[in-house]
């Protein structure tokens, strides 16, 4: 009989002659469909059925003029919010929000339009119903047709058992529920006592994933490139089971790079000229254009936070020498938040140094004292949106203890960023190259989108706490000497 693999059925050598040859996958037309829905509802069922509310309120005889207007707007909003779904959903602020961003953009569009134009004749309450209905339909499904359950999606790990060690610790650390490490396909090296448990051998690799019911394969640096390609063309092209290397994985689940487990070849994502000189214009206009909308925003607020500052005695400006784009070195400007002196040698800043004035508190919880460098960015010498920029003393020492370090150096330096709100304060060189794993995240995947998200996630953190997300001291893969 055929044997069951999660929601299809695998065709064994037992199978009846009747039925399809051995090998080849039969999954039932229900769950064919809802696995077909359930990725892209956001896009379909989500703007259906806003759609349908926004005709059942329409005004007679306009029903179906409304709803094609509001599928078509609430389906492009859609389009454009899951170009950052990934990103949304590894924020733990702008996760919980993300379902509705979607539905706003495409409502908005539609109020436009009806702003312009005359028609549809929609009220704001009926945008509201729709936004509601919207947001909720884009929420991850319970139960059997939505997201994974804990422990549901099973990966197997092709590489050393050192390796797989290390990863089984980063996913227990990392909060991922969903994933389960069922254990490891070895590539000829010696069987460890401890760690995952080895499943086989690379050359039983189909056996081991219709018997282990692996979704997932996650292949090591240490694995024999070619080999691996091989068996998987060989055994698994019609088994329901991905292949991804390691750094892949970690950038879908944890939004980080694992820096020690990479080599020179991830950077020819980052080697295309042309993408990269359309996306620094469009991110430089964008830089000028907010600076200089928060500059006068802000105008007002400066001269009392001066006054305060003053009060505890000395300027109330503070300028020190950072590096930026290319290595190049500049003078940022801060509204000062330590007592006068506390920088004459270069040390690490936490949240909670003993050295800032009680007003420097204030500012720094808010972020109040980044403010001067919005003239930075006027000057074209941060962005908004970047890699936080370090002192050179930390520069020199960190290229030379860190691989790759030097690449932050590709990208202008902002006042906020992927590594600064999901890491805060590097505070040590451990710190610092856990925030280099998450600028070389942003390096890769960084997009006006992803901008727009990161600046709303910094404006989140000034009303709500943050979440805490992983520790670098409790998640493997983050400096060298930890292989």
């Amino acid at each position: 009989m055929p044997r069951p693999y999660g929601r299809r059925v695998i065709v064994t050598e037992e199978t009846p002659d009747t039925m399809e040859a051995p090998g080849q996958t039969r999954a039932h037309t229900p769950w064919r469909v809802w696995r077909w829905l359930e990725p892209r509802r956001d896009v379909t069922v989500a703007p259906l059925g806003g759609a349908i509310v926004l005709a059942f309120l329409a005004p007679p005889g306009d029903h179906f003029r409304v709803a094609v207007l509001a599928f078509c707007a609430l389906a492009g909003g859609a389009w454009l919010a899951r170009r950052v779904r990934a990103q949304a959903a590894l924020l733990p602020l702008m996760g919980h929000v993300y379902p509705f961003m979607g539905p706003l953009l495409g409502l908005g569009g539609l109020a436009l339009v009806a702003l312009l134009t005359g028609t549809p004749d929609l009220g704001p309450l009926d945008l509201l119903a729709a936004l509601v209905a919207a947001a909720f339909l884009a929420r991850p499904w319970p139960g059997p047709f939505g997201s994974a359950a804990p422990g549901s999606l099973r990966a197997a790990f092709i590489g050393g058992p050192g390796a797989a060690a290390r990863l089984a610790l980063a996913l227990d650390a990392g909060g991922s529920r969903q994933w389960v490490l069922v254990g490891r396909i070895g590539c000829g090296e010696e069987a460890a006592d401890a760690g995952p448990a080895e499943l086989g051998s690379l050359g039983e690799l189909g056996r081991i994933v219709v018997d282990h019911d692996v979704d997932l394969l996650v292949m090591g640096t240490e694995a024999p490139r070619m080999a691996v390609f091989d068996e998987v063309t060989r055994t698994c092209l019609d088994l329901p089971v991905r292949l991804v290397e390691l750094s892949s994985l970690f950038e879908e689940v944890f939004g980080h790079v694992p820096t020690a487990e990479i080599n020179a070849s991830w950077f020819q994502c980052l080697a295309d000229p042309h993408a990269r000189v359309a996306a620094t214009s469009v991110k430089r206009a964008i830089d000028v254009a907010g600076a200089a909308l928060a500059l006068v925003v802000v105008a007002p607020l400066l001269p009392i936070l001066v006054l305060l500052i003053r009060r505890d005695g000395g300027p109330a400006l503070f300028s020190q020498v950072r590096i930026g784009e290319g290595g190049r070195p500049f003078r940022l400007h801060k509204l000062r938040s330590m007592r006068v002196g506390a920088d004459a040698s270069a040390q690490w800043a936490c949240a909670d140094d003993p050295r800032m004035t009680r007003v420097g508190g204030f500012l720094r919880r808010t972020h109040l004292d980044e403010l001067p460098q919005l003239v930075n960015v006027l000057r074209g010498e941060m962005s908004l949106v970047g890699p936080r920029p370090e002192q050179p003393q930390f520069v020199d020492r960190l290229e030379g203890m860190l691989p790759y370090y030097q690449r932050r150096h590709l990208m202008r330096p902002g006042i906020t960023g992927w590594a600064q709100i999901r890491c805060g304060y590097a505070g040590s060189d451990i710190g610092s190259a856990w925030k280099l794993c998450h600028d070389l995240y942003y390096a890769k995947h960084r997009s006006s989108g992803v901008d727009l998200l990161i600046l709303c996630e910094t404006l989140a953190t000034l009303i709500f706490e943050r979440e805490p997300v992983m520790q670098p001291e409790n998640v493997a893969y983050v400096l060298a000497d930890d292989r």
